[in-house]
């Protein structure tokens, strides 16, 4: 357990996201001792455990600078790796405000374009990556909509956060959360197999939420 190293901030970060899951009907341990953990997740140090009837999450946060050794968070998601009714969050603290201008529905829709264009040329990798920054684009600016504060613009806790509010439905959420796992392998460097399929069924709540946004708009 590492509640000795985690800063006061980080703290503030993972009660918010403690009172979210708890909001949700989950039961929740936070920085739990070894005695907590189950037999899979011996050794590892998760900063909190969300339990709930249909899922049980493994939470870490961790401050940007931290990401830099990787070992624990790697450690984690093997050992959820397929693990059937288990999910691992990274909620990454340290961003820095955002002071620029969040983009309009006009610029979301090219960046949707181009990242079909990339996809139909092979280059599905390149296609998720700006395919998500359009899909984030929208999340910010449903966010802003619905007055949400966000403590943190990691992708994992803003689309946890709206999920947890009620902005997203189960299905969108489970979509956006296997592709925020995808989008952190492929921006750190690592191996990602992405599919057509993921691609078309993060376009597909791209462009539905983008239409609600607009037609709310209106």
């Amino acid at each position: 357990m590492r509640s000795a190293s985690i800063s006061e901030r980080e703290r503030r970060l993972l009660v918010s996201v403690a009172s979210e899951y708890e909001d949700k009907g989950y039961k929740v341990k936070l920085q739990p001792a070894a005695g907590d953990l189950p037999e899979f997740l011996a050794g590892c140090e998760p900063d909190l455990i969300a339990n709930g009837t249909e899922e049980s999450v493994v939470i870490v946060v961790r401050d940007r600078r931290e990401l830099e050794d990787q070992r624990a968070v790697a450690a984690i998601e093997a050992a959820l790796r397929n693990r059937s009714g288990w999910r691992f969050e990274l909620v990454i603290d340290g961003s820095e405000p955002d002071h620029g201008r969040l983009p309009g529905p006009s610029q979301i829709e090219t960046s949707l374009e181009e990242a079909t264009e990339l996809q139909q040329n092979g280059h599905v990798v390149a296609a998720l990556l700006l395919l998500w920054s359009a899909t984030e684009g929208i999340l910010r600016l449903l966010a802003t909509r619905e007055n949400v504060e966000l403590e943190s613009l990691a992708p994992g806790y803003v689309t946890n956060r709206l999920y947890t509010l009620g902005l997203l439905g189960r299905e969108q959420y489970r979509v956006l959360a296997d592709a925020v796992q995808l989008r952190n392998q492929a921006a750190h460097g690592f191996q990602v197999s992405v599919t057509r399929e993921d691609l078309a069924n993060v376009t597909a709540i791209a462009r539905e939420l983008l239409s609600e946004l607009e037609s709310k708009a209106a």
